[in-house]
C-alpha cells in the first residue's frame, strides 16, 4: 500500500469510528488523496475531519473549498433521496405491500453523519406476488421501469436515484434453492422506519449474510470498494454481542463463501479495527498474509464498483463470463487459460447474455449476431485490446484470476 492510500485509510478509519485524525503530523499529496475518496463515494465521509486538523496539514484552500461543495451538495441530494423514498415507502404501505428496506437505506444509520454516507439507488425486496401492485405504486408517482434481471428490476425517475425492485436476494435460483435464504429473511424481519415510513429490516444475522453475499456478488462481477467494508465494519461492530460468527461462517459453508469471510474480517481489522473473536481468525500463515495483502491492494485499486481503470473492469468482466467455465474444467497453462477465458467472454451461452440482447434468447439462430455485436460493443467500452499489448492490463488479469481462485470463489 503506497503512502497516500495508507494516509487515506487512517483518515477514513478516524472518520466512522469518531475519533481525532492526530496521527498526521505533516501535509501529504491532499489531490491524491481526495481522488482515491471520491473514486470509493467517501470523499464525504472525510470532510468533516479536514476541519479538526493543525492548518499546517489541511490541504490548500482551494481544494477544502471544492472538497466542501462536494460534501454539501452529496448531502443535499441524500436527504432528498431519503425524502422521496420515504413517499414512495408510505404508498407501498398503504397499499399493503411488504417491503423489506435494504443496504444503504438502513445501513446509513449506523454511520455518524448519515446523510455523508452516498447512495448510487435504493433497494428494496418485496414479495414475488406483490410485483404487479408495486409496479402500479411506481408508475403512478411516474417512474418508469428499466432493466430487468433475475435479481431485480429497476425503476427511474428523473431527479432521482433508481430504486431496484428485488424478489429473491441471492445472485440466482440455484443459489436461493442451497438454504432458501430469501425465504428465511421474511420470517426473521423485524419493524423499522426510513424516515417516517414504516418498513420491515433484515434481522441482524440476515443483514449480515446479506452484506457478505452483496460483496461477493461484486468481487465476483466488477470489484468491491472500501464502502462497502466500512458498512460491514460499522454493523459489526455495533452489533458485535449479538454476532455468533461461528453461526454465521456454518451459513456460508454450503456456499463455499467461509473462507472469503474470515479474509475479510481479517482486512477490516487491519484497516478499521473491527474487533473479531480470537477463535475466530486464528494465527495467519505467510500464504494468507500474501493474498490478504493482494486483496487488500485489488480493494484500493478498485474504486467504489471495480470500474477505476478500464483495464481492470475488462479483466473482471472476462473473468465473471469464464468462471462458470472453469468449474467444469480441467486447469490449463496460464496463456492457454487466458485464451480460453476471452472465447468464454466473447462467445458466451444465451443465458449469459444482456438483456440488449435478448433477441439471441428468443431466436438461438441470431447468437452468432448477438456475439458481433457484443464484441464490437465491448472491444470499444472496456479496452479488451489492451490484453493484447499491454503488460499491466495482461498482470491484472493474471493476478486477480490467482487471487480469486485463493478465495474460492472460482
Amino acid at each position: 500500500m503506497n503512502e497516500h492510500s495508507h494516509i487515506f485509510i487512517k483518515l477514513l478509519s478516524a472518520a466512522i469510528s469518531v475519533k481525532a485524525p492526530d496521527f498526521l503530523t505533516f501535509c501529504p499529496d491532499w489531490n491524491l488523496i481526495y481522488e482515491e475518496a471520491k473514486a470509493h463515494q467517501v470523499h464525504t465521509l472525510l470532510f468533516p475531519l479536514l476541519e479538526e486538523l493543525p492548518k499546517h496539514v489541511r490541504p490548500s484552500p482551494s481544494l477544502l473549498e471544492s472538497w466542501k461543495y462536494d460534501t454539501l451538495r452529496e448531502a443535499a441530494l441524500q436527504l432528498l433521496h431519503i425524502e422521496q423514498m420515504e413517499k414512495v415507502l408510505l404508498l407501498l404501505h398503504e397499499a399493503s405491500i411488504p417491503v423489506i428496506a435494504l443496504k444503504g437505506l438502513m445501513l446509513r444509520n449506523y454511520y455518524p453523519n448519515p446523510e455523508l454516507r452516498t447512495m448510487g439507488d435504493a433497494d428494496i425486496l418485496i414479495h414475488k406476488e406483490d410485483f404487479k401492485k408495486a409496479h402500479k405504486v411506481l408508475v403512478f408517482l411516474g417512474y418508469k421501469r428499466g432493466k430487468s434481471a433475475e435479481r431485480h428490476t429497476t425503476y427511474s425517475l428523473t431527479g432521482y436515484p433508481d430504486i431496484e425492485l428485488h424478489e429473491i436476494l441471492t445472485d440466482n435460483t440455484d443459489m436461493e434453492n442451497l438454504n432458501h435464504f430469501t425465504f428465511q429473511v421474511w420470517k426473521n424481519a423485524v419493524p423499522g422506519l426510513v424516515g417516517h415510513a414504516p418498513v420491515l429490516c433484515l434481522s441482524i444475522k440476515d443483514q449480515l449474510m446479506h452484506q457478505l453475499f452483496h460483496i461477493i456478488h461484486h468481487v465476483l462481477l466488477s470489484g468491491v470498494g472500501i464502502r462497502q467494508l466500512c458498512d460491514l465494519t460499522l454493523f459489526a461492530a455495533y452489533h458485535s454481542e449479538e454476532i455468533i460468527w461461528e453461526n454465521i461462517l456454518y451459513e456460508l459453508e454450503p456456499y463455499g463463501y467461509d473462507k472469503f469471510t474470515l479474509v475479510l474480517l481479517s482486512i477490516c481489522r487491519e484497516l478499521f479495527g473491527l474487533s473479531v473473536p480470537e477463535d475466530i481468525l486464528t494465527e495467519e500463515d505467510v500464504e494468507f498474509c500474501a493474498y490478504k495483502a493482494l486483496f487488500t491492494e485489488d480493494i484500493i485499486n478498485s474504486g467504489v464498483y471495480g470500474k477505476r481503470t478500464k483495464e481492470r473492469e475488462a479483466s473482471r468482466h472476462i473473468l465473471w463470463h469464464a468462471r462458470t467455465a472453469e468449474a467444469v474444467t480441467a486447469p490449463s497453462p496460464p496463456k492457454l487459460s487466458v485464451l480460453l477465458n476471452l472465447c468464454c467472454f466473447f462467445f458466451p451461452s444465451p443465458g449469459k447474455l444482456n438483456c440488449q440482447y435478448r433477441y439471441a434468447k428468443k431466436f438461438p439462430v441470431l447468437l452468432p449476431l448477438a456475439w458481433i455485436h457484443r464484441a464490437f460493443y465491448n472491444i470499444r467500452q472496456l479496452s479488451l485490446l489492451s490484453f493484447f499489448y499491454n503488460k499491466e492490463a495482461a498482470a491484472a488479469y493474471a493476478e486477480r484470476a490467482a487471487l480469486l481462485s485463493w478465495l474460492k470463489l472460482r
